[in-house]
């Protein structure tokens, strides 16, 4: 996701945040591995124009900003976050128009993934089984089994300081795990996107879609976790494997430990406790550094 600002100002000059904004709101409850310390501002706007009100007071104040779709491959630590967290899951809605799917930025990803494919489009049956929200797929260029957000964006309607833009998907500088969005060159909240799709026998696509659900069970535990930790090299093993050989499975701090199925993948089994997450997740990076002298880099986005 994104983040903006730095610090906040009270200034009883600067317009208030709207009424719905809530402080002091635990971002355990909205982050998958369940940690993070409070929020001092929290918003889930339910329409485009709200989320245009709240960051614009946000910038006001020059708050830090961070978004948030449903905090699959976010690590908040234990202090209060300063700023605001603004939440897309309020933004919701579907179009469909022959082929071209429009969502917006907060529908679930494996809702609309198997729902395309009922409708026989082909070209999201690799998301059916992957959480989070349509807007953060983009931002991280989400993707599993060869497949990805790039294959299949057409362009993402961005909300910026100068407004509402439709950037085309050449243009948000989609990467392995990675945008423009996510690297800061473009500074904006994604609120709809538009995929572009291809015809095929529904059946097929469901049955696909079943089979690459079913290979991802078979290779991800089940648990409180946020997926992968760390990315994957450009070429040799993958982040996975060199943890695997470093001896990280079942490395555990605290309530937090290391699935003895995937060693990529961090299962929390308390609430809250983001130290346990954080210094876990570097001693597997210095396993992997001693023993193998690669420096592992995060998949998921950390908030310390």
């Amino acid at each position: 996701m994104t983040s903006s600002r730095s610090a906040d100002r009270d200034d009883p000059g600067f317009r208030p945040l709207p009424p719905s904004t809530r402080e002091g709101v635990p971002l355990c409850r909205h982050t998958s591995l369940r940690v993070g310390g409070r929020a001092r501002y929290f918003a889930k706007p339910g329409t485009v124009e709200d989320v245009a009100d709240v960051t614009s007071r946000a910038r006001e104040r020059d708050l830090a900003t961070v978004i948030l779709g449903a905090g699959t491959n976010t690590v908040f630590g234990c202090a209060e976050y300063p700023g605001l967290v603004l939440s897309t899951r309020g933004l919701r809605g579907v179009g469909v128009e022959g082929t071209k799917i429009t969502a917006a930025a907060g529908e679930p990803l494996a809702e609309l993934a198997w729902s395309a494919c009922e409708r026989g489009l082909s070209g999201l049956e690799w998301a059916c089984g992957i959480p989070g929200t349509v807007g953060g797929a983009v931002a991280m260029n989400a993707g599993a089994h060869g497949n990805d957000m790039a294959a299949v964006l057409a362009s993402a309607g961005v909300l910026t300081d100068g407004g509402l833009i439709a950037v085309p998907a050449k243009l948000l500088g989609l990467g392995y795990r990675t945008s423009a969005l996510r690297t800061g060159d473009l500074c904006g909240v994604v609120v709809e996107v538009a995929l572009a799709l291809r015809r095929e026998d529904p059946q097929m696509c469901l049955d696909r879609a079943r089979s690459l659900i079913a290979e991802r069970l078979n290779r991800f535990p089940i648990g409180a976790s946020a997926g992968c930790i760390f990315r994957n090299l450009g070429s040799g093993p993958t982040a996975g494997e060199l943890l695997d050989l470093a001896g990280c499975k079942g490395l555990r701090v605290g309530q937090a430990i290391v699935s003895d199925w995937h060693a990529n993948v961090i299962i929390n089994e308390g609430t809250g406790n983001a130290d346990d997450v954080l210094e876990l997740i570097e001693q597997m990076k210095k396993r992997v550094l001693d023993a193998f002298g690669v420096e592992l880099h995060e998949e998921v986005v950390v908030y310390p």
